[in-house]
């Protein structure tokens, strides 16, 4: 075993990602006698003061609501367990990083998150919140009452996951232990530190928490007193301007101090909020988004990959607890002296080695055929097989791609950064005072080369896409070249005897690899809630909405599900929501969407069809 690991009941921890004041977060690995099951984010309540019976007691309720509540922006695969004393909350793992770790990568690297981005996760997050308002607790909406940073992971693709619904007010006891609660109360409405109480408004109050910290690179005072002045002189990180007028409404409805002034919920938030998002002035993406987790955590992101591969081999015999030994039976004859059994049994050990060598020479003197392989170890022998030409594609394919990722990913990072200029400079020709027709025509200009910016983005994805698939192919060739000759080498040589000689000789045959038989297959299907890695755009195609439509002066939203083969081309795509059915709105985003190109989806390193959600607003007014 190259490594010990600690264990917490029937998980391997791995790596201890975040320490904050709700405990301990690993990467870990749930396992049982046949090896690794899935690697998980492990949760440990185990702060200091933290109650671990009170969180316990909420185990049982939250198992209903993890069962009952699936969605795209909520933790999936949620377990719950105890182990000493300890309450752990255990999810499924995806490439992704704590929104706290987020927030202290952006304070030590100067590199404040572009508003656009800051936006875009908050619109994950209330998606989230939004959908556990379709449950009931105790006759109300489901709230999750304790919407802090580390129960929230930003995935690297662009995603925002949250954690913890129906253990959140467990959790409000910390407010009582005085080394925590500073840290904890910024995130919390003012009414919740009086009563302990999670509720709808209260989420909302969270939300707008985490956007000031977004936006500022800052978090609220923890005395509700100090939090006005704090909002009014608010600044955004990213340029040091004041919060633009459009964003620091909606802050200020959510950070209000009397729950009747909020938002009535995060559905309530997120509508105001999408109608920033799309009105014009922003331009957020989930790709951007990417980018920017990229080129934040990229160290971070290589060395979780290489650690994930090597966590995935981890052998578990060494974490198994040992069986109960069985009690010895004693014999009910007469029992002879130990000396003289142990003689016997030596000597006829002796003899047993004996006659082996005399028999094993005597084989090698008769010039018989070698002993035929066993069904087992012909598939040890091809598993092994497999495995090196496995390992060894996948290096080759690192060595071609290393240099040519650098420098698209190093075009993508100026384009982005050119369209942040842009979009900077499309916000300060809104400010000026010009006349209307003088702010139109600046904008559709600044809005073309943002435009032609983010396709040519997209071309560069999709260039990098087509070269990594080129690449898997050579290399897939190349290993198989390299493991014949390998094959062919290893070889014994025969003796030069006539009998040897009357032997045909036999070539093995390159075995070409094969998906392991515990894992997915290639282009095997998916569900979104259980894949390592979302399908991902990389090219969209422009909708070509119907001249009845833009007649018809509609304003609306048209949401379909994609699903995404293995090569990354939609297969099918099914409405799940269309604002409105009529003048082939629908039909022009579907036929859009059919022409889009992914990323593909993965499972255990394995790229397999899933479904991607797409998202077209549309306005003709």
């Amino acid at each position: 075993m190259g490594e010990a690991y600690r264990t917490f009941g029937q998980f391997i921890l791995f790596k201890e990602i975040l320490t904050d004041e709700l405990g301990h977060l690993y990467r870990a690995g749930e396992f049982d006698a046949n090896g690794v099951k899935r690697t998980v984010w492990l949760r440990l309540f185990d702060a200091k003061g933290m109650s671990s019976a009170e969180v316990n007691d909420t185990f049982e309720m939250a198992r209903k609501v993890s069962d009952l509540l699936q969605a795209a922006n909520v933790a999936a695969g949620v377990t719950y367990h105890t182990e000493n004393g300890v309450p752990a909350m255990a999810f499924d793992y995806n490439a992704s990083q704590p929104l706290s770790l987020l927030f202290e990568k952006v304070k030590e690297e100067g590199f404040p998150v572009p508003v656009d981005n800051a936006l875009l996760i908050m619109e994950k997050l209330a998606l989230g919140l939004s959908s556990g308002l379709v449950l009931e607790s105790g006759g109300q909406a489901l709230a999750h009452g304790f919407l802090h940073p580390g129960m929230v992971v930003v995935t690297n693709d662009g995603e925002g996951i949250i954690s913890g619904f129906g253990v959140g007010e467990s959790l409000l006891g910390l407010l009582d232990q005085p080394e925590v609660a500073e840290k904890v109360k910024p995130y919390l409405a003012p009414e919740v530190l009086v009563n302990r109480t999670a509720g709808k408004k209260g989420d909302v109050y969270s939300l707008g928490a985490i956007l000031f910290q977004l936006l500022t690179n800052s978090t609220l005072p923890s005395d509700p007193e100090a939090r006005t002045a704090a909002i009014d002189n608010a600044e955004m990180a990213y340029d040091e301007e004041p919060i633009p007028d459009d964003i620091k409404a909606l802050l200020t409805r959510s950070l209000a101090a009397l729950p009747e002034n909020r938002f009535s919920s995060a559905a309530d938030f997120k509508k105001q909020l999408d109608k920033l998002l799309y009105g014009g002035n922003y331009s957020p993406t989930t790709f951007n988004l990417a980018l920017f987790m990229d080129r934040l955590f990229r160290s971070d992101i290589e060395q979780d990959e290489l650690d994930r591969r090597a966590e995935a081999q981890v052998d578990v015999q060494p974490y198994l607890k040992p069986e109960p030994e069985e009690e010895p039976i004693e014999a009910t004859g007469t029992a002879k002296p130990a000396q003289s059994k142990g003689f016997y049994l030596g000597l006829a050990a002796a003899l047993v080695v004996i006659l082996s060598l005399i028999g094993f020479w005597a084989f090698r003197g008769s010039g018989q055929k070698e002993p035929v392989l066993t069904a087992e170890e012909i598939t040890a022998q091809r598993a092994a097989q497999e495995e090196r030409i496995r390992v060894l594609a996948t290096r080759l394919v690192d060595e071609k791609m290393q240099e040519q990722e650098a420098k698209i990913r190093g075009e993508l990072e100026q384009s982005q950064q050119r369209i942040e200029d842009l979009q900077k400079k499309l916000q300060d020709s809104q400010r000026r005072t010009i006349s209307q027709a003088e702010k139109k025509q600046a904008k559709e200009e600044l809005q073309r080369q943002i435009e032609a910016e983010k396709e040519k983005q997209r071309q560069q994805e999709a260039a990098l896409e087509r070269e990594r698939l080129q690449a898997e192919a050579d290399a897939q060739k190349e290993a198989e070249a390299k493991a014949q000759q390998e094959l062919a080498a290893a070889e014994p040589k025969t003796p030069t005897t006539a009998a040897a000689e009357a032997q045909p000789t036999i070539t093995p045959e390159v075995l070409k690899p094969t998906p392991a038989p515990v894992t997915v297959t290639e282009n095997q299907f998916v569900e979104p809630s259980d894949v390592d890695t979302l399908a991902a755009i990389i090219k969209e195609e422009a909708v070509k909405w119907p001249s009845t439509a833009k007649r018809a002066r509609r304003q609306g939203m048209v949401i379909v599900q994609a699903t995404v083969d293995a090569s990354g081309h939609v297969v099918s795509v099914k409405v799940l929501r269309a604002d409105e059915t009529g003048f082939g709105i629908p039909e022009a985003v579907t036929d859009a969407v059919k022409k889009y190109l992914f990323k593909p989806g993965t499972k255990d390193g394995v790229k397999i069809k899933t479904h991607a959600t797409v998202t077209k607003r549309y306005s003709f007014r």
